[in-house]
C-alpha cells in the first residue's frame, strides 16, 4: 500500500459543496487510511480578474493502484462534476483534483509528474496537508511542511464557513 495525496479545488457553483461531495466519493472509493482536511477558502491564484474564491482541501488515503490509474480515476470524477476534458489552464472549474504524491515515487512522464511539479509553491495544498499529515515529507524534499509553508508565496487561507 502506498500513501496517496490528492488536492481538491473548486470555484464554480457551490465550491464548498463540490469539494465536500468529491471528498465523500473519494472516501467511498478509497476507504483505507482515508483522512480529509478542512475546507479552506482561498483567493484565486494566477487567474483572470473577477475569478471567484476557491474552496480547497486535501485528502490522504492508501492504495495499491498505479499512479496513472489513479490519475484516470481522478479525471473521471472531475468529468462527473462537469469539468470538460479540454479545460484551459488556470480557468474556473467545478472540480479540480490534483494527484500530489504517490508514496515515495518520483515520476516524470508527459501525462504525470510526481510529486506534483508546483506543490512547493501552493500554500493552498501544503497547509491543508499539514493539518492531516503534519510530518509528511515529499519524495526528494528534505524540508518539513512547516518550512515549505513558510517559504511558499503568501496566500490567505480561511476555513470555509
Amino acid at each position: 500500500m502506498q500513501e496517496i495525496v490528492v488536492a481538491l479545488g473548486s470555484n464554480l457553483g457551490r465550491p464548498d459543496l463540490n469539494v465536500s461531495r468529491a471528498m465523500a466519493r473519494l472516501a467511498q472509493q478509497f476507504p483505507e487510511g482515508f483522512s480529509a482536511s478542512s475546507i479552506y477558502r482561498t483567493d484565486p491564484v494566477d487567474m483572470a480578474a473577477g475569478a471567484t474564491d476557491f474552496a480547497n482541501a486535501v485528502v490522504v488515503f492508501q492504495s495499491l493502484l498505479a499512479p496513472e490509474t489513479l490519475l484516470l480515476m481522478l479525471q473521471a470524477l472531475e468529468a462527473e462534476f462537469g469539468r470538460p476534458k479540454d479545460h484551459g489552464k488556470n480557468t474556473a472549474r467545478t472540480l479540480d483534483l490534483d494527484l500530489i504524491a504517490v508514496g515515495t515515487q518520483q515520476l516524470s512522464t508527459p501525462a504525470l509528474t510526481l510529486p506534483h511539479p508546483r506543490v512547493l509553491d501552493r500554500r493552498f495544498v501544503l497547509q491543508p496537508l499539514e493539518e492531516i499529515e503534519p510530518f509528511f515529507r515529499f519524495p526528494g524534499v528534505n524540508e518539513t511542511l512547516r518550512t515549505l509553508i513558510q517559504r511558499a508565496p503568501a496566500l490567505d487561507l480561511d476555513l470555509w464557513r
